[in-house]
């Protein structure tokens, strides 16, 4: 009687986040040891160790995280914002100013004068 081949562990062409952080919650859980886990999922224990320090790493960043400086940080950017809106908003006023004698056909205007339009008429004229 033959012994049954062990299945190939099913290879893993992209290993996402949610995918390591499953099989380190499982290591740490105690369900399973990492040589265990590199053989049945296909990775090596170096990886493992470099998942691991990035988990823990990314965890303690989490902790460090300040509630008050998430806020201030949140309240700078509102401000920085406002303040850009108000800037093109200025910006705009003083474009739709400078176009007005041009849109409202204003005679006062060099550029509008009835000379300057008979130019213009006598230049497109064939």
């Amino acid at each position: 009687m033959a012994d049954k081949p062990t299945p190939e562990p099913e290879a893993i062409e992209r290993w996402t986040a949610q995918r390591k952080a499953a099989i380190i919650l499982e290591v740490l859980k105690g369900q399973i040891s990492v040589p265990e886990a590199a053989r049945k999922y296909g990775f090596t224990q170096n990886e493992y160790r470099k998942w691991a320090d990035e988990y823990h790493q990314a965890g303690v960043e989490a902790l460090k995280t300040n509630r008050k400086d998430q806020e201030a940080k949140h309240q700078a950017e509102i401000k920085r914002l406002r303040a850009k809106i108000g800037q093109l908003v200025m910006d705009d006023e003083i474009r739709q100013e400078a176009m007005r004698p041009f849109l409202s056909g204003d005679q006062t205007s060099s550029v509008w004068s009835p000379k300057a339009k008979d130019r213009v008429k006598e230049s497109v004229d064939y």
